[in-house]
C-alpha cells in the first residue's frame, strides 16, 4: 500500500465534521417508520459535499445511496441505519435526547450510539475517499427500518440487486457498535411459542377438577429460562429468553391455555430444528411424571413445512475483507485486531451475508443504546473513520497488485 496515500487520508479526517454532522442527525427524531426527515438531511449532506446521490424506496421512507467511482472494482459499501427506537422514559434522561451534547469526550443523544454517529462517519469517509481519488468503487447505503427487520431498507436494496437494478457490492461493512473490534458473525434468531394446555373450571373447583395452564407454563418457563452451555469462537454463546406470556379470560375461571413466546438466538451449527429438539427434551424432562402435562410448540412455517427463522451468519476469517480489516486496524489505530465476540443483537449485515456478500461489522464504542442517556465515544468515531479509510485503501491496493501480476 502507498503509505503516503494512507497518511494523507488520515490527515483529512475531521473530528469536527463528524461530530457536527452526527449532531444534526440526532436532532431529527427518526423512530422506525418516521425516517423521512433524517433521510433527506442525509441526502442534503451528501449533495453539499458534491457526492452523487440516489434515492430508493418510498418518499416517506427513503433509502439514500451514494457511490463514487461506480464502474471501478472492487466495490465496497458501508451500511448504516437512520432509524432509532422511541424514548421509553423521557424522565430517565438527564437532558433532552434530541438536543445532542458533548461531555467528557462523549456525544449524548438518541441514536448517538445506535447509530447516527456511525452514519456521520460513513458520510465523512466517503467525502475523504472522493477527495483522494481512490481507485475502487465505494458506496454508502443509509437505510430506514433496521430496527424492525429491514424490509424497507437493506432488504429493499438487495431486492434491487437481485433484479439487476442496483450494482451488487463485493464487500459490505456495517457500522454498528462493535467497540472497534472486527465482527465477522452474528447469532441467528428463532422465535416461537409454547402453548400449554389445562382444563377450565370455576375457581371454586380449582383443586378438584381444574388444570391450571399457567401453573404448567410456570414449570416450562423454569425449564427453558437458563444459560446454554455452548460456545462458538466467532459469536459466543447462544441465548434463550421467555419474553411474553398470555393466559386467562376472566378472573374467576381457571385458565385452559397459557402461551409463552420465546426468542432463541442461535450460534453457528444450530438450526431451528435442532433448537426445537432441545426444547422438546427440556420440556419432556420438566413434565416427567405429570399425567396432565400437555404442550405444543408453535412457529411460522414455510411452504415446505420448515421453520421460518434467521440462521446465524458469518464471513470466514480468511476472506479478503476480513484480512483487509486485520491489516487496517493496526495501521489506522495501532492496536492488535480482535474479533467482536460479545452479547449483541443482529444487524442488517445478515442480509448481505445471506446474499453471499462478504460482510464485516466495525463500529465505535458507546453505551445505553435503546436506553436513557445513550452516548458514543468521540475518539472511537475518529478511529472508526481511520480504519474505514485504511480498509478501502488496502482493498484497492490488493486489487491493483493483482491486476499488475496478471
Amino acid at each position: 500500500m502507498d503509505e503516503s496515500a494512507l497518511e494523507r487520508a488520515f490527515s483529512l479526517v475531521d473530528e469536527r465534521r463528524i461530530v457536527e454532522l452526527a449532531k444534526e442527525l440526532i436532532r431529527i427524531p427518526s423512530f422506525t417508520g418516521e425516517e423521512r426527515a433524517v433521510a433527506f438531511r442525509v441526502r442534503d449532506a451528501l449533495e453539499t459535499s458534491g457526492l452523487p446521490v440516489e434515492v430508493h424506496g418510498s418518499n416517506e421512507r427513503p433509502v439514500i445511496t451514494s457511490t463514487i467511482n461506480p464502474q471501478a472494482s472492487p466495490f465496497i459499501v458501508f451500511n448504516g441505519h437512520m432509524d432509532t427506537v422511541p424514548i421509553a422514559d423521557p424522565e430517565a434522561w438527564t437532558h433532552d435526547p434530541f438536543d445532542p451534547r458533548v461531555e467528557n469526550g462523549r456525544l449524548y443523544g438518541r441514536g448517538s450510539c445506535d447509530m447516527k454517529a456511525s452514519c456521520a462517519v460513513i458520510i465523512h469517509a466517503l467525502e475523504v475517499l472522493d477527495r483522494l481519488g481512490v481507485g475502487c468503487a465505494v458506496g454508502a447505503q443509509l437505510v430506514p427500518d433496521e430496527e424492525r427487520g429491514g424490509v424497507h431498507g437493506t432488504r429493499l436494496l438487495l431486492s434491487e440487486m437481485d433484479r439487476g437494478q442496483l450494482r451488487r457490492p463485493n464487500y459490505g461493512v456495517i457500522g454498528e457498535k462493535s467497540n472497534l473490534k472486527v465482527r465477522i458473525a452474528e447469532r441467528g434468531s428463532f422465535r416461537f411459542s409454547i402453548r400449554f394446555r389445562g382444563r377450565a373450571t370455576h375457581t371454586a373447583y380449582a383443586r378438584v377438577e381444574g388444570i391450571n395452564a399457567i401453573a404448567k407454563a410456570s414449570k416450562g418457563v423454569l425449564a427453558l429460562e437458563k444459560g446454554i452451555d455452548k460456545y462458538h469462537p466467532w459469536i459466543g454463546h447462544p441465548v434463550i429468553s421467555v419474553n411474553r406470556i398470555n393466559a386467562g379470560t376472566v378472573i374467576n375461571q381457571v385458565p385452559a391455555e397459557c402461551v409463552i413466546d420465546i426468542d432463541r438466538r442461535l450460534i453457528i451449527g444450530e438450526t431451528a430444528e435442532s433448537v426445537a429438539a432441545e426444547v422438546t427434551k427440556d420440556l419432556d424432562e420438566a413434565g416427567r411424571g405429570d399425567p396432565d402435562w400437555r404442550w405444543e410448540l408453535e412457529a411460522e412455517r414455510d411452504d415446505n413445512g420448515g421453520y421460518v427463522y434467521s440462521p446465524p451468519s458469518y464471513t470466514e476469517p480468511d476472506t479478503e475483507l476480513v484480512k483487509a480489516f486485520y491489516q487496517a486496524v493496526p495501521l489506522a489505530i495501532g492496536i492488535k485486531p480482535e474479533l467482536f465476540v460479545e452479547w449483541a443483537g443482529g444487524t442488517d449485515g445478515r442480509f448481505y451475508r445471506y446474499a453471499g456478500i462478504q460482510t464485516v461489522g466495525f463500529g465505535p464504542k458507546g453505551e445505553h443504546a435503546h436506553g436513557p442517556n445513550e452516548f458514543v465515544h468521540i475518539d472511537s468515531l475518529i478511529a472508526q473513520a481511520r480504519v474505514y479509510l485504511a480498509t478501502v485503501l488496502t482493498l484497492a491496493s490488493e486489487n491493483s497488485r493483482g491486476q499488475r501480476s496478471s
